[in-house]
């Protein structure tokens, strides 16, 4: 697989946890979707990160089928694998040396000082942190850097991850020698879409989610249970448009913006129910679901084209890391052990007996 162009290389991905929803859609996917003809785009799938606060078998079982439902989901919302990469993180080799030289270049204090890490080790009812979450940063950096990406599009609350890439590289390269560009986050603030439970942004844990592979009487159902104005007690009363998870979902995926201006105005004066509000919205969340439901079932009954658009990616990335560790071990003068047993290189010196 060649993706030959001149175009600045961009990285960014997912954590392979279970089925894409709509807030990952609204969050990141759709931006992908746009960018990726912007730029040389590498798409991440980093099934490594996910030991960092899920090491058990159980757990570790369930990835490849993860894997799958996210190459599918990619593929059917349109990303390009005509003009993008998707790999497996765990099946470049180079990543785990890179880390390993890179965990060298931090210290202790450093990674201890990334807010999102406490945030990760709660969320995952870790009372004490790991060892390889403390170095979750670290991974990251390798895997913005050993594409030799040049951009990451992240959210404010992620500003933190690329700053650290951005100091690994400009180490790396004052010690050894030019060889990492030092990468540029593109801020985006990212809407953060709420559960249909109104309490949490959308996820697979809180069992909260709409997700892009969810079939038309599912949506209905779970849009049928959403939360909306808990003191609106009956269709007569006014009601609060703002903050509104059905509004909120509707201001994202109903494209008609006269109805949504419609039901607003009817709502905040009491003149519809939430049964009305609510059946509009699934009509609409299916609507917008439908192309991507069709393209997804596509790639199901031909399964061999997900499966060669991961093999492609995975060469094309494992051209790249071997690439950039050659770069690596050269600079550094780790290339010694590629001839360490060579009759002309004798490290070791004279042996008496």
């Amino acid at each position: 697989m060649t993706i030959s162009t001149n175009k600045p290389r961009l990285l960014t991905g997912d954590r392979p946890t279970g089925r894409l929803h709509l807030g990952h859609y609204v969050g990141s996917l759709a931006n992908r979707v746009r960018l990726q003809n912007q730029y040389e785009s590498f798409f991440i799938i980093a099934d490594l990160h996910t030991l960092t606060t899920k090491p058990e078998p159980n757990f570790i079982k369930e990835i490849p089928t993860f894997i799958k439902e996210t190459v599918l989901d990619y593929l059917a919302v349109g990303i390009d694998p005509n003009v993008s990469t998707i790999f497996v993180q765990s099946a470049i080799p180079e990543t785990y040396q890179l880390n390993l030289l890179f965990e060298m270049l931090v210290t202790v204090p450093r990674l201890e000082r990334i807010p999102s890490l406490k945030d990760m080790a709660r969320d995952a009812n870790m009372e004490t942190m790991p060892f390889g979450l403390l170095g979750y940063p670290v991974l990251q950096a390798v895997d913005i850097l050993l594409p030799r990406a040049q951009v990451v599009p992240v959210g404010r609350d992620n500003q933190s991850h690329v700053e650290l890439a951005r100091e690994m590289a400009r180490r790396f390269n004052n010690l050894y020698g030019e060889v990492f560009p030092e990468p540029d986050a593109i801020i985006g603030d990212v809407p953060l879409l709420v559960g249909t439970d109104g309490q949490s942004k959308m996820s697979k844990s809180l069992n909260n989610a709409i997700y892009l592979s969810d079939d038309a009487k599912t949506v209905e159902e779970k849009v049928k249970n959403m939360y909306t104005d808990p003191k609106r007690l009956k269709a007569t009363d006014p009601g609060t448009v703002e903050g509104n998870p059905v509004f909120v979902y509707h201001d994202a995926f109903n494209s008609s913006k006269a109805e949504v201006d419609d039901l607003k105005e009817r709502y905040r004066a009491g003149k519809v129910g939430d049964v009305e509000v609510k059946q509009k919205l699934a009509k609409a969340i299916n609507e917008f679901l439908e192309p991507i439901r069709e393209k997804r079932a596509y790639f199901l009954a031909h399964p061999t084209i997900p499966r060669d658009v991961l093999a492609n990616g995975i060469k094309r990335m494992q051209a790249e890391a071997k690439s950039t560790m050659e770069l690596v071990r050269e600079v550094t003068g780790l290339s010694y052990s590629l001839d360490l047993f060579a009759d002309e290189v004798d490290i070791f010196g004279e042996y008496d007996g």
